[in-house]
């Protein structure tokens, strides 16, 4: 017996150890034939036993404190950032040089008790743009909502770029997550001015066409905790605003959202890389935890406009508060919108509601100060987030509600160089998935990845148990049977 795992060792029984024992190799050929069934029927056992449900199971946090009441929030799935892992430099002259696309880096810590300003900062630079092109990024940090934290902690980020001088040359984005309301993750975004060499201020005055992105965690809540900050970039090429035609100065007219019949389940995902798609002209079923944040996407070509609803029915048992929906671009950009966000409240029987795109999406927006996030066709996203629990509503009882996605208008392509974009990181996501990859953070229970649950260990320990004792009583007659022999 290996002493390396003492808890292993103070766990076993003395049939365990026999079986053990039995199957160290020691002498006779008939205990090791024993062993080996019974080993046969415990792993044959363990398909079986790790098919029960994941809900069986209670979550970490309640199995540390001892009791499931208390994390009130449930098991839900964590923010798990995607891309190539990468360290960003702590200062402008030591920043890292990385590629546009999907990478993710950890910050540390947040600001010290009483101190703003001093939470973990990392830099990185991009290739040199070409004269035209433009550069595009965001950040999202991966905190854990299940987390408690009191009404007034909070964690966000600041995200900006800055020029090789030093000198900031986007608008600088601050965004933060507060456990006492549904706010979903911190998402920040920049992007550069065309890239001019001739231009004597900005991120391009020095005419090298390099900028860097500055990105930095603020807010007190979990300071000491180290979390995952997932970042994008992308180049976008040169436009021709000759070709292109007046941009709309007001916002089109509220939209319906009219689709009817039968409600089919659907399971958002929980993060950008995996969100699922949402069928247009489908009504879903949606269920939502305490703290969950749930990621879905729908296709949008230009020409088309993006509505959605979201309705509920009777949720004065459910353990969530409140319910709010928000739409992202596929840079991550928060779009103009008939309304910044929607909200469900659980004591609003029948409650329905519905957001949409200010203008179709169209290239045309591209020059509009209102309207610019909405020149990109291509994959959009609905974020829909939960508060956290009731105070008198203990448990996960969920929050039901149903999603239905509107396109109107008429299909006329994406933006090429966003859907290839899009398409890469896809791919890269599912590579990752098939080599069991899973962007250095811990799977959630239940969610597929390549590790087992803690329910498949157990089941896979009571397997192992068993084989052990049948092993320990088929030596035993061996053993009484060579004795009287």
């Amino acid at each position: 017996m290996s002493t390396q795992n003492p808890t292993v060792e103070h766990r076993m029984s003395r049939s365990d150890r026999a079986g053990l024992a039995v199957r160290s190799g020691r002498p006779g050929r008939a205990p090791r034939r024993a062993a080996g069934l019974a080993l046969a029927i415990a792993l044959a056992a363990y398909p079986l036993a790790t098919a029960l449900p994941a809900a069986a199971t209670p979550s970490a946090s309640a199995t540390s404190s001892g009791s499931a009441d208390a994390n009130p929030r449930g098991p839900v799935p964590v923010y798990e950032p995607a891309g190539e892992q990468v360290t960003g430099g702590s200062d402008l002259a030591g920043a890292v040089e990385i590629q546009p696309g999907v990478h993710w880096d950890t910050l540390e810590a947040g600001d010290s008790e009483g101190v703003s300003g001093d939470g973990t900062q990392r830099f990185y630079t991009l290739p040199a743009l070409q004269e035209g092109e433009r550069l595009y990024a965001a950040a999202v940090l991966a905190v854990d909502t299940q987390q408690r934290t009191d009404s007034n902690g909070m964690v966000g980020l600041e995200f900006q770029l800055v020029n090789q001088q030093g000198e900031s040359c986007s608008s600088r984005d601050t965004t933060n997550h507060s456990a006492s309301s549904p706010s979903g993750h911190p998402v920040v975004t920049a992007v550069t001015d065309p890239m001019d060499p001739e231009r004597s201020y900005g991120c391009f005055e020095d005419g090298s066409g390099i900028v860097a992105a500055q990105v930095q965690r603020t807010g007190t809540w979990q300071s000491d905790t180290p979390m995952p900050v997932e970042l994008h970039f992308w180049v976008a090429p040169p436009v021709d605003e000759s070709q292109l035609n007046a941009a709309p100065t007001s916002a089109e007219a509220p939209q319906s959202v009219t689709i009817t019949g039968e409600a089919t389940p659907l399971e958002g995902g929980s993060s950008f890389a995996t969100a699922v798609e949402a069928t247009p002209g489908q009504v879903h079923e949606v269920e939502i935890r305490p703290s969950q944040v749930q990621y879905f996407k729908v296709p949008v070509e230009y020409g088309q406009r993006l509505n959605y609803r979201l309705a509920q029915g009777n949720n004065q048992d459910a353990s969530v508060a409140r319910v709010e929906g928000r739409i992202f671009t596929p840079l991550l950009r928060r779009p103009d919108s008939t309304n910044s966000y929607v909200h469900l409240f659980y004591d609003t029987v029948g409650e329905v509601v519905t957001q949409s795109t200010s203008v179709t999406t169209s290239p045309d927006n591209h020059g509009s100060h209102s309207y610019g996030s909405l020149s990109i066709a291509g994959d959009y996203y609905i974020v829909v987030s939960a508060s956290n629990a009731r105070a008198n509503r203990q448990g996960s009882q969920p929050f039901r509600y149903q999603l239905a996605v509107e396109l109107t208008g008429e299909p006329g392509g994406t933006t090429d160089w966003v859907t290839a974009a899009q398409e890469q990181a896809a791919e890269a996501a599912g590579d990752g998935a098939e080599n069991g990859e899973n962007g250095g953070q811990p799977q959630a229970a239940g969610s597929g990845g390549g590790m087992p649950t803690g329910a498949e260990l157990g089941a896979l320990a009571g397997g192992i148990g068993l084989g052990a004792l049948l092993s320990g009583v088929a030596w035993l007659l061996l053993r009484r049977r060579g004795q009287q022999a």
